[in-house]
């Protein structure tokens, strides 16, 4: 099977190499470090490589990455895509090494391998690239699954495939799960029973480090420090054009409320811009600070790893990928900024926070954008709702903490083993 699985991967090479060069018409950074993605770069020697494939990963690896830090270790983090890789630069600078993953082909993960000389590996969430498994057990890298999880959509397709996914996760020395249902997953994936572990999510133990929040204070003050700000984070294609859509609707209500819109893929925010512009409503971007004042409605996010800035002026926060069947965006961010959160039912991506936060009273989940914009309101004319929604999301982050260091201990474990 793998033998078909790598002859198909090779002729893939191309048609691979033609999809970077279209994506970065839109996104240059495709374009470029190609070089590290067939690992013909240069590598130090590094104690513990992490690869996060993305932002998200990156964000939930953040306080593990900074635990590993603190043991003194070297650390290289692996990334796919350049929003990941943007953010491992922006939070970390130099403290890390940083590169983009090689693609799945043996000859360039051998030589990955070989010039890494880890003494532990860790795949953040589900990474099951069956060279990249295979290349680390042959260097004798011990691979750890840190805050593994399998939502409903892949545990379907994943069973159909038992009898390629069995083999490679028991070359795993421990898979760490994010709740017991994900532990019960990946055993009946066939991964043995005594190497998988329900540790928590990682995701709980989020830090909030705002670097240059002056520049943040200093946009609110150009839009108008008393005006409410709705922040619409991590969208989608189809959910802009719901929120724009009932805009009006809220400023009816609320009538100096400002939007600001994070589109998920920076691909798309010009469009988003236009879409904005297209419903007649005074629409900035945030790359032009100069052009933001107290006559703007709308302000495009066109930035990247400014997230956690924004949140904190904000006053309500919806997040994306919910409103269209995407399966939801992390809900735990906005929560630590101390600014109540919105989403809408898609959230299959993170079932277990979602359920906890809905039993506290921490999150509030709307059926469309109508109610959206009624249950803003009503928080907003009542803001009693605001505190104690605050507060009952506290107290569910403090009481899911810890997982960071349970997987730590794992770690060096699998380092003295």
């Amino acid at each position: 099977m793998r033998f078909i699985y790598t002859f198909l991967l090779y002729l893939s090479v191309p048609f691979v190499l033609c999809r970077l060069y279209w994506k970065g018409r839109r996104l240059p950074a495709y374009r470029r470090r190609i070089h590290e993605r067939f690992s013909l770069n240069n590598l130090a020697p590094t104690d513990v490589w992490l690869h996060a494939v993305s932002l998200g990963e990156v964000i939930a690896a953040t306080p593990l990455i900074d635990a590993l830090l603190a043991q003194k270790l070297r650390v290289l983090v692996t990334t796919m895509t350049p929003t990941g890789s943007l953010q491992v630069s922006t939070r970390f600078g130099d403290k890390v090494a940083h590169q983009y993953i090689p693609y799945d082909l043996p000859w360039a993960l051998k030589r990955f391998f070989k010039k890494m000389n880890a003494r532990v590996g860790i795949i953040m969430e589900t990474e099951l690239w069956p060279h990249l498994i295979h290349q680390a057990t042959r260097a004798n890298v011990p691979l750890v699954l840190a805050n593994a999880r399998i939502s409903d959509k892949a545990f379907k397709h994943y069973q159909m495939m038992r009898f390629f996914f069995k083999p490679i996760l028991a070359k795993f020395s421990s898979i760490l799960s994010q709740s017991d249902l994900d532990a019960t997953r990946f055993v009946a994936l066939g991964a043995p029973v005594n190497r998988v572990h329900a540790l928590g999510n990682m995701k709980f133990d989020l830090q909030i480090q705002v670097s240059n929040q002056v520049i943040f204070d200093q946009l609110k003050t150009a839009w108008g420090v008393s005006r409410p700000v709705v922040m619409a984070a991590s969208t989608h294609e189809g959910e802009e054009k719901q929120l724009l859509a009932g805009l009006t609707h809220l400023k009816a209500a609320i009538p100096n409320v400002v939007l600001l819109i994070a589109p998920r893929h920076p691909e798309r925010f010009k469009t988003v811009y236009a879409l904005a512009e297209w419903h007649g409503f005074n629409t900035q971007l945030r790359s032009q600070p100069n052009t933001i004042d107290a006559h703007t409605d709308v302000v495009i996010l066109d930035s990247l790893g400014e997230l956690l800035g924004f949140y904190r002026v904000s006053d309500y926060a919806f997040v994306g990928g919910s409103l269209v069947p995407v399966g939801g965006h992390n809900v735990l961010e906005p929560i630590a900024m101390q600014v109540p959160v919105f989403c809408a039912p898609f959230m299959m991506n993170s079932k277990a926070i979602f359920a906890a936060l809905c039993d506290a009273g921490a999150l509030q989940c709307v059926k469309d954008i109508d109610d959206l914009w009624a249950r803003l309101v009503a928080m907003h004319l009542k803001p009693i709702e605001h505190t104690q929604q605050i507060a009952n999301a506290n107290g569910v982050l403090k009481a899911n903490q810890g997982a960071v260091l349970r997987c730590l201990d794992v770690v060096l474990a699998c380092m003295r083993a």
